[in-house]
């Protein structure tokens, strides 16, 4: 029998078991096929997740993705911790965008479940309708640079209690970090933006709206050698200097927005195109009042490689 692609969509895999028994018994003795859940989106994914979690095909998930899935609770993570937590001990990347019902009491559910995590993603935890409970605070961003020193993606977008200190115990403990969102917010200020530069394996960095990061920080952040792609719309207090220092630094830069930055001039556009120009696929300078306007042609003799010039509209 020829398996089914591991690219099947959940939902027809499970229909394909209905088919008939030896259908069945087949696909269920390849665990490559459930190694994977996704309920994002769906209503009643946290019951839905402990049933899935608790048959014998799911015995070794990888990923778990849960975005949007507002019914999530703390009640199903203590109940897959009580029932079936060995199902995700082996578990590498985690979807919690937008379940804003998820505290720090559920990051701690979750780091006692899942010491192999490696990809984790809380986009906009503001419990805007559950004001009256705790969100996520620099408590959690505790327990994961604890529990996940070998992380790869981090992905705080919105989580708008952190501070400082929790960014900082991130930054000093999970060294191993490639993906760094730190979309929309702007509680934090250089203090921790300058220990952005122990991340030497960087590669994706987004500080769009980071109203605090200075030329100062930026400056510490051009150390990381590897970024590619680099998302610094409305950092209001960078100047030339910063972006010059990114310049000098990061020579393999693909994508960059400065977007809405008004202290920035051509000396910027000059020492990236000198450095950068033949790397850099997307720039937008869009809103960079500083900046001398240049048709598609003019900015394409600056950047070969130039395919988006704009990213925000």
């Amino acid at each position: 029998m020829n398996i089914v692609s591991t690219r099947l969509p959940q939902r027809d895999l499970i229909s394909l078991l209905l088919v008939s028994p030896w259908i069945n018994r087949n696909l269920i003795s390849h665990p490559s096929l459930w190694l994977v859940l996704d309920f994002h989106e769906m209503n009643n994914a946290g019951d839905r997740l402990v049933s899935a979690l608790s048959l014998s095909r799911y015995q070794n998930v990888k990923h778990i993705n849960l975005e949007f899935a507002r019914d999530i609770e703390e009640k199903h993570l203590e109940i897959v911790k009580n029932k079936c937590g060995h199902s995700i001990r082996n578990l590498e990347v985690l979807n919690l965008n937008g379940c804003q019902k998820i505290s720090d009491t559920g990051i701690e559910l979750i780091t006692y479940n899942c010491p192999k995590l490696k990809v984790f993603s809380i986009y906009w935890n503001v419990r805007v309708l559950y004001a009256k409970l705790q969100n996520l605070t620099d408590e959690s961003l505790k327990l994961i640079a604890e529990n996940y020193q070998g992380l790869q993606m981090l992905n705080l977008t919105r989580c708008i209690k952190l501070t400082d200190r929790g960014l900082k115990m991130i930054l000093l403990k999970c060294s191993s970090l490639r993906r760094l969102n730190l979309y929309a917010l702007s509680s934090f200020t250089d203090v921790a933006y300058k220990k952005i530069s122990l991340l030497i394996h960087l590669q994706f960095l987004d500080l769009c709206g980071a109203q605090n990061l200075s030329d100062d920080g930026l400056s510490c952040i051009a150390k990381c050698k590897n970024l590619v792609s680099l998302n610094l719309t409305w950092c209001v207090r960078v100047t030339d200097e910063g972006v010059i220092a990114i310049a000098e630094n990061c020579r393999s830069l693909e994508f960059l927005s400065l977007f809405g930055i008004v202290g920035v001039t051509d000396k910027s556009l000059e020492a990236l195109s000198s450095s950068c120009s033949n790397t850099i696929t997307t720039l937008d300078v869009n809103g960079c009042i500083g900046i001398k306007r240049r048709s598609h042609d003019q900015l394409l003799r600056l950047f070969p490689k130039l395919r988006c010039f704009k990213v925000h509209s």
